[in-house]
């Protein structure tokens, strides 16, 4: 068994569903279905759903959503008072990421495989893809690859053939992977989700996963020979920043993109720790964070990055930038950590029951987290 095999594998059974969703690195697990029912069940209308786990909140327009278990997406309208509904969702498998391309185009991503989507506002979703497609369409996908490869080397010169062989190992043992994942079943999660308009948009997730759409979900396209990921790293979140696309991932691994998404280049890391998001306004400036409280920040854009000295060796696993420039950043042990401009750790507060916490927010007068306690609301104000 090579060292590539033992590693995916391995990390097949130690790891696959801890990475797949926070929930499980808590210790957390939520009710089991036989493989393939939570996507053939409608979540429950539950008025526990705000207090129940929430693995992510995004806000479009004056309306805010957040995702969570059991297929649970809960919306409102009223930034005041913060009275949830229940949005009417085909799936019960826990959701771990939210993107709106617009107030009526949104997206949601989570457990199996599952892809769902809004084109109301988010008041219904209807699914428009799941692991088992998924599967077929890498498997596919590998499949051509090989058979590429396999033709460059019966075509090559003699002097080409020690490289196209090698490429040709790689490709048999993706398809080789394809196929496992395959007769496994929807067993692999998507952690996030980013569109670049009603139209165009990426899925990532674990193992390598990454797919795109050009058409809106209609169809789906396998990206995992894009990037530079020969040992099928998790890729944990994906998110725009000026005018750069970016990846991260486990193992410290680092994506960017000049073109949204067509062609990606791999980044030096600062950390061989797994990185679970990254933020940014432009100009250069990135935070990007990950495990046991490490964060980086970047003035050039990803090239060159100074570690932040956070103060905590709490996992952080979401973040978010507020207008004048400071970072928050959110999770295990229930941490808030502010991060000023120069990148000087300001405060570090802790809530009182420590549960951990996956995302964070900003209103006008205060921050919405989101984690095991459910939505959750702390001051805004910190110190400088």
């Amino acid at each position: 068994m090579t060292d590539q095999t033992f590693r995916r594998h391995g990390t097949r059974l130690l790891t696959a569903v801890w990475i797949s969703t926070l929930c499980f690195a808590w210790g957390y697990s939520t009710p089991a279905f036989t493989q393939g029912d939570a996507l053939e069940t409608p979540a429950r209308p539950t008025e526990l759903a705000e207090h129940s786990l929430v693995l992510d909140i995004t806000r479009t327009g004056d309306r805010l959503f957040a995702v969570g278990e059991r297929g649970h997406i809960i919306w409102t309208d009223n930034l005041n008072s913060l009275s949830w509904e229940q949005s009417a969702v085909p799936v019960r498998t826990t959701l771990t990421s939210c993107f709106f391309a617009d107030s009526n185009i949104g997206w949601a991503v989570g457990h199996d495989g599952v892809v769902l989507k809004t084109e109301d506002g988010g008041l219904t979703w209807r699914t428009r893809l799941n692991g088992f497609e998924a599967n077929r369409l890498i498997e596919q996908h590998a499949t051509d690859l090989q058979e590429q490869a396999e033709q460059a080397l019966s075509d090559a010169a003699p002097e080409e053939e020690s490289a196209l062989q090698e490429t040709l190992e790689a490709m048999e043992y993706a398809a080789q992977d394809a196929s496992s994942f395959l007769e496994e079943g929807a067993s692999r999660p998507f952690l996030d989700v980013w569109f670049q308009n009603e139209q165009e948009g990426f899925v990532i997730g674990a193992f390598g996963l990454i797919l795109r759409t050009i058409d809106g979900g209609e169809s789906w396209i396998s990206w995992l020979d894009r990037l530079e990921n020969p040992y099928s790293l998790h890729l944990n979140s994906i998110r725009k920043v000026g005018q750069a696309l970016y990846i991260t991932a486990e193992a410290g691994a680092l994506f960017r993109s000049a073109d949204n998404g067509q062609t990606w280049q791999r980044l030096d890391s600062p950390y061989d720790g797994s990185l679970f998001g990254i933020l940014g306004s432009g100009g250069g400036r990135l935070i990007t964070f990950g495990l046991r409280g490490h964060a980086f920040q970047s003035l050039d854009n990803g090239d060159s990055w100074t570690e932040i000295e956070t103060g905590t060796s709490s996992s952080l696993f979401g973040g978010t930038l507020l207008p004048d420039g400071t970072a928050v950043l959110v999770g295990t042990q229930g941490v808030t950590v502010f991060i000023d401009r120069n990148g000087h750790v300001g405060e570090i507060r802790q809530a009182d029951n420590r549960l951990p916490l996956s995302q964070v927010i900003s209103l006008e007068t205060e921050l919405l987290t989101v984690g095991l306690g459910g939505i959750q609301a702390q001051p805004l104000t910190h110190d400088q």
